[in-house]
């Protein structure tokens, strides 16, 4: 049984509920005092196998049980019950929650530690002062990486980037009458730099991939060459199913329910890399086996039997930080540049940004902005010389 620190809800009358998490299987559980037995408590199944959008749900389930008939409104809506709301209200996707979540946590600890300190239990705390005043406090404080870990300034970007949550939080808020404003949208925003994308070389890729190969796991191995064909987001692929993955078609396909964009993208597979992936899929989830072999491959973590998606995800996440420590000097590769390199690539074989952003299920600016090399997918030099001809008026 796996326990995780207690957790505070506030109910719409300031009272505080201390309630913890339970894991049974692969869903969590939340254990709270049952407000109709006191000295007794109550244990009630979330429903949830992720741990963040499980809070999410615990906090609904307090609030009811304190407050069946409660409604929360703009002017008296708490954190929690924000946060239950937009799930369904909102109809958002897991990995969206969970970065909500996060960013509210930043937002009230980074006000709590403001001098003096702002303490807020909902969002109808956050005016255009405070949320000004989260924008200075944010990005003045340095931050840590561990514990006793040497402290960073926090970037533009970062800053920015919060920025920017928040406010896309407001919009779903004042959609489902939880917010009647968002004080975020003349919050002044970071000059950030502009830095081309830069994709990582062959070369580049084929170290790394040499590393990982490595390792003798070849769960891992097929991933994320699966993931640098279809340049997908790492959630969306660590969620497939099996039945997705058809061997004989080779191919595979992620529903619209998964993708960011809605859409559901079928790609076809070489016949060597379905081959592999075939040998190693799971029953359930496509990566089932991950739960399991992660035993042997990861020793000494807090292994569980039943796989979940955010499993793999974070494996994936915390294993390019790995090969750039072992490796300082090589190209700091991360999971966005296998993104960005397929991008790269197939825009430099169609020569078309718009055909590509169609094909891999993504904006046309956003590829520009963020994941487009355009002087490896244009080759402008080569380009240049064979229209010189054309180009120099005659």
């Amino acid at each position: 049984m796996a326990r995780k620190a207690k957790n505070e809800f506030t109910l719409p009358d300031g009272r505080k509920v201390a309630a913890n998490l339970q894991q049974r299987g692969n869903v969590w559980r939340v254990l709270f005092p049952d407000p109709d037995n006191k000295g007794k408590y109550r244990e009630v199944s979330t429903g949830k196998s992720g741990q963040p959008e499980a809070w999410v749900e615990a906090a609904k389930i307090v609030t009811d049980a304190y407050n069946p008939s409660a409604k929360p409104n703009a002017r008296t809506v708490t954190w929690e019950q924000a946060l239950a709301e937009l799930p369904t209200a909102a109809d958002l996707r897991p990995r969206a929650l969970e970065v909500y979540v996060s960013g509210v946590n930043i937002l009230r600890n980074t006000l709590q530690d403001a001098k003096p300190p702002i303490t807020t239990t909902g969002p109808h705390d956050i005016t255009p002062p405070v949320a000004k005043r989260f924008r200075f406090v944010f990005a003045s404080t340095p931050f840590k990486r561990g514990a006793k870990g040497k402290e960073y300034p926090r970037s533009p970007q970062t800053v920015k980037n919060a920025l920017k949550r928040m406010s896309a939080l407001w919009v779903h808020l004042k959609g489902i009458g939880l917010a009647s404003s968002n004080p975020w949208e003349d919050v002044p925003r970071p000059i950030v730099p502009k830095v081309p994308p830069k994709a990582p070389t062959e070369a580049d890729i084929d170290q790394f991939f040499a590393w990982v190969d490595g390792k003798k796991w070849e769960l891992l191995s097929v991933f994320l060459r699966v993931k640098s064909l279809m340049c997908c987001r790492t959630l969306d692929l660590c969620s497939v199913k099996a039945p997705q993955f058809d061997p004989r078609a080779n191919t595979l396909t992620i529903n619209h329910t998964l993708d960011k964009t809605h859409r559901t993208r079928t790609v076809p597979l070489p016949s060597d890399l379905a081959e592999r992936l075939d040998s190693i899929k799971g029953r359930v989830f496509l990566w089932d086996r991950y739960a399991v072999e992660s035993k042997a491959h990861r020793p000494g973590r807090s292994n569980k039997t039943s796989f979940a998606p955010s499993m793999l995800y974070w494996f994936v996440a915390d294993l390019f930080p790995e090969y750039r420590a072992a490796f300082p000097d090589r190209f700091p590769i991360t999971a966005h540049d296998l993104r960005r390199r397929g991008i790269t690539l197939m825009v430099a074989a169609t020569g078309s940004i718009d055909k590509t952003a169609e094909a891999i299920g993504i904006h046309p600016d956003t590829a520009r902005r963020h994941y487009l090399d355009a002087e490896k997918a244009f080759a402008s030099d080569e380009l240049f010389k064979k229209l010189a001809g054309i180009l120099v008026p005659k």
